[in-house]
């Protein structure tokens, strides 16, 4: 994938390169630490994906200026110290939103979704459809709707799909079925569980409890995801 980097602190462009520089699979085609700059190389020349800054206080535009203009013509992911552009992020359908200081173990989280996402669209370029899918199962086509889904389960042989009244297993993997899932529904909790936000009865720092068959399944937000899900989920709460 090749990539560009907007940031107007020199110190953040050059963690970000070096993380980069880390992944076979990325090529860094340019920095800037200005807004207009990138957006004049953009309209020239075609990149896969953008790491976008988002608060440029000493500029005339800044990160979230740079995506409206440009919109969905690219594909970012939002790098910023302030949790507030969370929200923003869902908004413009960014693939990752990254809050600073973020470690190179969740850059490749972003990283791999991006990869994952980018190649879907190379595969088939009419969307997928928004309310169901299809998984392998025992040699058989196993219809999911995402709307009787209660979360997914990854276990070392695939992962389990757990509904309202059934289950069943599949030898996809979570990062497998978490690109099929709708982004804006679906949230990745931990590295062994995806649940479906408006499912969630009861959150707290460490776990979210989600009602099937009548109790209350108790899942643990992973370390690597809990800044970003509360960060999602504060943006939802009511204020007074």
């Amino acid at each position: 994938m090749t990539c560009i980097i907007l940031d107007d602190e020199e110190i953040c462009v050059n963690q970000l390169r070096k993380f980069i520089e880390k992944v076979p699979t990325l090529h860094l085609k340019a920095c800037f630490t200005n807004p207009s700059d990138a957006i004049v190389y953009l309209e020239r020349e075609k990149v896969d994906l953008v790491f976008v800054d988002m608060e440029m206080p000493n500029l005339s535009l800044d990160g979230l200026d740079f995506v409206r203009i440009l919109g969905d013509s690219q594909n970012y992911i939002f790098t910023t110290a302030h949790p507030k552009y969370a929200s923003p992020s869902y908004e413009h359908k960014a693939i990752d939103f990254l809050e600073k200081p973020f470690s190179f173990e969740r850059f490749s989280i972003a990283v791999q979704r991006a990869k994952q996402l980018l190649e879907g669209i190379k595969r088939d370029d009419s969307p997928a459809p928004d309310n169901y899918t299809f998984v392998r199962v025992d040699g058989n086509l196993q219809r999911v709707d995402f709307s009787d889904l209660c979360w997914v389960e990854s276990e070392r042989n695939g992962i389990w799909f757990y509904t309202e009244t059934n289950r069943f297993h599949s030898a996809l993997t979570i990062s497998d079925i978490g690109m099929r899932l709708p982004q804006h529904q679906f949230f990745r909790i931990h590295k062994s569980y995806i649940i479906p936000v408006n499912k969630a009865e009861v959150i707290n720092k460490y776990s979210i409890c989600i009602l099937r068959q009548g109790k209350l399944q108790e899942i643990p937000i992973g370390d690597t995801y809990r800044k970003e899900f509360i960060t999602f989920i504060e943006n939802k709460v009511m204020k007074k």
